[in-house]
């Protein structure tokens, strides 16, 4: 019965055709004479790209599918002046209005007369909150990924892991798209793969209430467009260089001091180029193509004092080592290739290469033995455009994209140099693991297959149609692993040469047990001292699953004299591919069923109002759903549960989609020709969020958690903004938010501690962890562009929650997240200064990071509320070097400089 449906369903998505998430705007206006009379026919045309429309007999006029970016706009009539309009922007999923009025000639060739278009700084149909980012704007910050821009937005907080938050929603809550295809790893429903910033031409941020084109997401989207082949061959090449610069001690040991300290600017070091252009034996083929590499050595460091057997080395030997190095490459290549006038083809390629080590505090003084981490992600995307007429046209496109991330201390896991997991052990201290080897390892391999359509069609002069599909079909497998290893005997100092212990010889006790112990199988392995996988089981565990997603929407863009209004619905199916124990009490790998496939429907509606010809009001609402992130749900599919109190998670394939309800009404009002003033008030309901519920066991000493649709919590909000545009050479903007985001739980794990602290997570209410209450953010750009520029990004936030914590008591002493870290400053810069030499342009540039190299308390002890100081552990002082922890602070100041040169 369940293929019959699944059947069913298809084809009623395969006879939608669709559209792709925005990737293109629309020019509309009126062309009159200089006497205000309309002109029908004359013709008008996107300069660079060679496609235009003819004013019908009211001189009006539109043209789709255009991608975003500036242009020259030409209009002819005959018998009037040529009007050269220039600096036409035109962003995704927006309406540019250009109207002309031309001067009439007598001569027949023609005049040309030549005007600039100016940008109004109110979006007419905007109907809800978004922010739009050009690529010469990127290009100017000082940022280096695009998730940095992002941050800079009203209603965008960044909490202590550097994790986006939307509007008070989880991390796992925001769809990112590049060319309009999800960019998002369905494992754990975050970005797939990083794209470098000089291969942008427009980043939206939408934190509103999104229309129904969009979707998998409730908190809000990040739309990506690449830039496309020029027409003329150019490229660009840029390297910079920096290290930490900083008047603050980072760490208490002073071999690490004087590292720190210590000016290398080899320390990071980053390489941009691009190139694009026609490729002359082709002469309809054109390519982009960017590359961007990254190497960090980091800046928390350790010293390598003991050797993974808990030998402490000569103290000679001693050595700084890196703790959080990394090292990235990321590529892009498109390719655009004209069949005919009005039929384009696009292939885009992506790849990221990460590998990086993540700072563990206990791990400071032994360098082998901990894991390296490894990404390699690939996504290759071909699109089919189609321009019917100059009223339709549709899209149709295939991706596949694979993200492979594995973890390990060693890369065999026979590796003889893993070592028993009993020497993974604190010091005396119970402080920081003097030795030992992280035995622990994963596999994780993710696919995604995309097939999706668009039609867009200009109904009349009011109505833009647009409807669409789109079908994924996953591929995930994940195998984890604890490698099992004997002990060996423990070194002695063999006085007699026998090469066997004697009792009244000194050893090493490695196991801490205060006797000389000899190599054990401990592995069970009936060999001694030898490392082994274990069978499948608790320590060594994988799966396979296939789910599919399957969608389809349409919406109405109206578009009256008076008002815009955005009307649709959409319809979401979901095939989990897994199964669920029958009895959850008692679960049995061996007593299962399938788990029930999911749709929903999801309308949405928003709203623009002139009330001036400066200003509008909105209003948006909607109802968004999103499946939980797919690790969830199969976490555990043999149902292992661990003896002990909830020591096991157990995934669910049958959750539930997680449910949004948004509403935002908002005012926007131009001051000036450059400037203007934007309001907004938001309000978000959420439910059926991943949470957890205890079983116990029969016999009452065992139990687990699952995962089931249970958390809840709600946002309310306003923003105020104010944004100056270039005037002269100042232009700038400020953003204030507002925000209150509480629920039961921030953590769908956090049912572990409430069940030991026996609270009841549905009777309570707390600020989430990522609740930023106040949150001030400005930029501030000086300068002539194109010749030199000082950008500046700056914050002051209120601190992030915590829950203050008596470190030696059993239960909890105050309300979770009822106290607040300290407040959160900091200011970056970008300086350059541009030179033309020798028919090349050069940019020389300084980039600074933490101008004022403020330490923000990003994580703080939760017995003192603060990062620098805690209480002692269970009566005793813990030593300075527990307690200094440098990954509680933010990075101090950093100091970059580059040179870039564009041909």
């Amino acid at each position: 019965m369940r293929k019959y449906r699944f059947l069913i369903s298809l084809i009623s998505i395969l006879l939608t055709t669709g559209l792709f998430a925005g990737t293109t705007g629309k020019i509309r206006g009126i062309i009159t004479s200089d006497s205000g009379q309309p002109l029908p026919g004359a013709n008008i045309l996107v300069d660079e790209l060679s496609i235009g429309a003819a004013s019908a007999d009211d001189g009006s006029y539109f043209i789709l599918n255009v991608p975003p970016g500036k242009y020259t706009v030409s209009v002819h009539v005959i018998g009037y002046k040529i009007q050269k309009v220039r600096d036409v922007n035109v962003s995704s999923d927006l309406t540019t209005t250009l109207d002309a009025q031309l001067e009439v000639t007598v001569l027949e060739s023609g005049e040309e007369v030549t005007v600039y278009s100016r940008q109004r700084m109110i979006q007419r149909d905007a109907t809800a909150s978004a922010a739009i980012i050009s690529s010469d704007v990127i290009e100017d910050s000082p940022i280096e990924t695009f998730q940095a821009i992002v941050q800079t937005k009203a209603g965008v907080s960044v909490d202590a892991d550097g994790n986006l938050h939307f509007r008070g929603g989880r991390a796992d809550e925001i769809t990112y798209l590049i060319d309009g295809i999800p960019n998002v790893n369905a494992y754990h429903s975050e970005v797939g793969i990083d794209i470098a910033t000089n291969a942008i031409q427009e980043l939206s941020v939408i934190t509103g209430a999104f229309s129904a084109e969009y979707g998998q997401a409730m908190s809000g989207i990040v739309n990506i467009v690449t830039k496309d082949p020029g027409r003329k061959f150019n490229g660009s090449f840029s390297f910079m260089a920096g290290d930490i610069w900083t008047d603050y001690d980072i760490d208490l040991n002073p071999m690490i001091q004087d590292e720190v300290q210590a000016i290398d600017f080899s320390n990071s070091t980053e390489i941009e180029a691009t190139i694009s252009g026609p490729i002359p034996i082709l002469p309809n083929l054109r390519f982009f193509a960017s590359m961007r590499t990254e190497k960090k050595n980091g800046y928390f460091y350790g010293v390598d004092q003991y050797l993974t057997s808990r030998v402490m080395k000569d103290t000679s030997d001693w050595e700084v080592f890196s703790m959080n190095p990394s090292d990235k490459i990321n590529l892009q290549a498109k390719l655009l290739y004209y069949l005919g006038k009005n039929i384009k083809l696009h292939y885009n390629i992506l790849s990221e290469d990460y590998q990086w080590q993540t700072y563990y505090h206990t791990r400071k003084w032994t360098d082998a033995g901990r894991y390296t981490h490894y990404k390699d992600a690939m996504s290759h995307f071909l699109k089919m455009t189609h321009q019917l007429n100059y009223r339709t046209f549709y899209s149709l496109g295939f991706s596949k994209s694979s993200n492979n991330y594995e973890f390990y201390a060693y890369k065999d896991p026979l590796d003889e140099r893993y070592l028993w997991e009993g020497y993974y052990r604190a010091d005396v201290n119970y402080e920081f693991y003097n030795g030992g080897t992280r035995n622990s390892r994963e596999d994780r391999q993710v696919s995604t297959n995309l097939l999706n359509g668009q039609l867009t069609s200009q109904i009349g002069q009011n109505h833009e149609l647009k409807t669409g599909f789109e079908v994924r079909l996953h591929e995930i497998y994940l195998h984890t692993m604890v490698v099992f290893a004997d002990r060996r005997d423990e070194p002695f100092e063999d006085t007699n040469n026998n090469s066997v212990y004697d009792l009244d010889e000194e050893f090493i006790d490695l196991d801490g047990n205060g006797e000389w112990t000899e190599a054990k199988d401990d592995n069970n392995s009936t060999i001694i001292g030898d490392v082994i996988i274990p069978e499948e089981g608790a320590y060594n565990s994988s799966y396979r699953h296939k789910p599919q997603e399957f969608s389809a929407y349409i919406q109405d863009k109206i578009e009256l004299q008076d008002m815009v209004l955005n009307l649709g619905i959409r319809w979401d199916y979901y095939e989990p591919d897994g199964n669920v124990a029958q009895d959850w009490t008692n679960p049995d790998p061996s007593m299962v069923e399938a788990a029930s496939a999911k749709s929903q429907i999801s309308p949405r509606f928003s709203i623009a109002y002139p009330i001036t010809d400066r200003g509008k009001l909105f209003f948006s609402y909607g109802h968004f759903f999103q499946m939980p992130p797919y690790f969830r749900l199969y976490h555990n599919p043999d149902f292992d549960v661990l003896p002990g109190v909830i020591k096991s998670d157990i995934g669910n394939a049958d959750l539930k989609p997680q449910k949004t309800v948004s509403y935002e009404v908002g005012f926007e009002q131009e001051i000036s020709n450059t400037s203007a003033i934007y309001a907004k008030l938001f309000y978000r309901d959420m439910r059926n969020l991943l949470g957890q519920r205890v079983y116990i066991l029969p016999g009452g000493s065992d139990s687990y958690a699952l995962f089931i649709n249970r958390d809840w919590g709600n946002v309310k909000g306003v923003t105020l903004s104010f944004d100056q545009r270039f005037a002269k050479i100042v232009s700038g903007s400020v953003d204030y938010t507002y925000e209150v985001a509480v629920g039961n739980e921030s953590d769908p794990t956090s049912t572990r501690l409430d069940f030991r602290l026996n609270i009841d997570p549905h009777k309570k209410v707390v600020p989430l962890d990522w609740n930023q209450t106040h949150a001030f953010r400005f930029v501030f750009n000086l300068g002539i562009p194109g010749n030199w520029r000082i950008s500046t990004i700056g914050r002051i936030e209120s601190g992030y929650p915590y829950t203050p914590a008596d470190i030696n008591a059993i239960i909890r002493v105050a309300q979770e997240n009822s106290g607040k870290k300290p407040t959160q400053m900091n200011i970056d810069v970008n300086a350059y200064k541009n030179l033309e030499i020798a028919n090349m342009n050069y940019r020389i540039f300084v980039k600074v990071y933490n101008l004022l190299d403020r330490r923000n308390e990003n994580l703080v002890h939760d017995s003192s509320g603060r990062a620098g100081y805690s209480l002692g552990r269970y009566g005793d002082e813990a030593s300075a070097e527990w307690i200094n922890r440098p990954h509680y602070f933010s990075k101090p100041r950093e100091v970059f400089f580059g040179i870039e040169v564009d041909f």
